[in-house]
């Protein structure tokens, strides 16, 4: 279970790595990746875990600190996924990076069976 995890958190990263830059740069609103509903859903996700996230003073997004997002990707999973359509469109070597990805994520939580948190799941996010 200890290695399921630790291989989910790294493609978690990697998922972020991958979107952040789009998301932050060039999206048509840079930044709509960083909601208030996500960071609610990421806050019950982390509480399912058993995990309290620490407050930040942001006054819309609750865990935005000073350097970025204090959330670790695996518990925020709709931030890690998003990006606006304008990429999944029109650059197929990142659209194809993308949803491999976001497949492989989906099929790793889906392995941890019924108990496990609500995360990438296809029918959470589509």
């Amino acid at each position: 279970m200890e290695e399921g995890i630790a291989l989910l958190q790294r493609k978690y990263r990697e998922m972020t790595d991958l979107t952040r830059p789009k998301c932050l740069g060039e999206c048509p609103e840079p930044g709509a990746c960083c909601r208030p509903d996500y960071c609610a859903m990421a806050e019950r996700r982390a509480l399912a875990f058993g995990i309290r996230l620490p407050r930040q003073s942001h006054p819309m997004l609750p865990f935005m600190g000073e350097e970025g997002c204090v959330v670790p990707p695996y518990l925020r999973p709709l931030c890690a996924v998003h990006v606006c359509e304008i990429h999944l469109l029109g650059e197929s070597a990142f659209s194809r990076a993308y949803f491999d990805l976001r497949e492989e994520v989906s099929r790793i939580e889906e392995d941890f069976g019924p108990g496990w948190p609500e995360g990438m799941a296809q029918d959470y996010w589509e």
